[in-house]
């Protein structure tokens, strides 16, 4: 797992996470491991390879950042739930560890960070490998499609960005969009939003309310090599009052649509299990799939396209990610949008 290094300025309004000690890493990683189950101090002195001091002053520092630690003398030590919401390089590890993956992802955790697909893109430019993933509490400058802000500058959402250098043409970028748009929606589902449909072409809704969306940004690195910043955006747990008023009767929340809260690093790590596995798939199996979950299928439809408004039927994707719209003469047509 790599980690970034706090070598930039808050004038560009980057701050990395801090990675922790040796001691506290190891520590974290045997409490995970054994979560809800007492563990004799002498034996986590003897797995972490550190001084008494330095165990509990790692300890002190786990309870800080919300970690339920339940010290005894007598009974020993445990990790209790539930877990905080935090982004910690350890439990992402150990989740990492967990599953299988073809890619090999290697995340970085930043507190705040103007773009997170800025960043991969300045990295990725200097040749970085596919897997990258820039994850941050915080974005500064966070953007959707066209140039529309992201509202983002509470923990209380996933603000993620994701490297591939893909074998599809990268000619048309409106595949990946299709592609990630599928995995997050396929990762809210698993976590349990069993509500959760794609809204053409990469908007992540319930019903009229927007959930998430996708900026998929192409470019060169230095040696000529495509690749693709995978940009994603998910609001877990807002409340209404956190949304801007003009934002208030659009969008929507996994805590607003389930009651329920979602850790951040689990809806993480299923995201990327869900792009590994669909990035080993054909595009045409990855079609089907994701007309299941598009909205207003077959439904009739007003939209503009070369500026002219047009009536017509929703029917689909074609084989490059393109909307399929039947008209009212009974012609398709054809509509690109990234």
């Amino acid at each position: 797992m790599s980690w970034k290094l706090p070598n930039a300025s808050l004038s560009r309004m980057i701050l990395p996470s801090c990675a922790p000690s040796s001691t506290e890493f190891q520590l974290l990683k045997r409490l995970l491991a054994n979560r809800n189950c007492k563990l004799a101090f002498r034996d986590l002195l003897a797995a972490v390879q550190s001084d008494e001091k330095e165990v509990w002053e790692s300890l002190c520092r786990l309870q800080e950042q919300g970690f339920v630690i339940n010290c005894s003398p007598v009974v020993g030590i445990s990790l209790e739930d539930p877990l905080p919401d935090i982004l910690h390089p350890v439990e992402l590890q150990i989740l990492l560890e967990r599953r299988e993956f073809h890619i090999r992802w290697k995340p970085e955790i930043f507190q705040v960070i103007g773009s997170t697909n800025d960043e991969v893109i300045k990295q990725a430019k200097r040749g970085a490998k596919e897997g990258l993933v820039v994850v941050s509490d915080r974005q500064l400058k966070g953007r959707g499609r066209q140039g529309r802000s992201w509202e983002s500058f509470l923990p209380l959402g996933l603000y993620m960005t994701a490297l591939l250098r893909p074998k599809w043409p990268v000619a048309n970028p409106q595949q990946l969009a299709i592609l990630s748009s599928l995995s997050a929606a396929e990762a809210l589902f698993q976590m349990g939003l069993k509500t959760v449909a794609i809204k053409w072409p990469n908007d992540i809704v319930v019903g009229a309310k927007k959930l998430g969306g996708i900026l998929i940004e192409i470019d060169r690195d230095e040696g000529g090599n495509w690749f693709a910043a995978i940009g994603i955006g998910i609001n877990l747990n807002q409340h209404t009052i956190h949304f801007s008023e003009s934002l208030q009767a659009k969008a929507t929340s996994f805590y607003l649509e389930t009651g329920k809260k979602v850790r951040r690093v689990e809806l993480l790590i299923e995201i990327l299990s869900q792009l590994d596995r669909n990035s080993q798939r054909s595009f045409g199996a990855i079609k089907s799939l994701w007309e299941k979950r598009m909205v207003q299928w077959n439904e009739k439809v007003v939209f503009e396209a070369n500026g002219q408004k047009m009536v017509g039927r929703m029917i689909g994707i074609d084989e490059t990610g393109c909307l399929l719209i039947e008209s009212e003469s009974g012609s398709i047509q054809k509509i690109f949008s990234i």
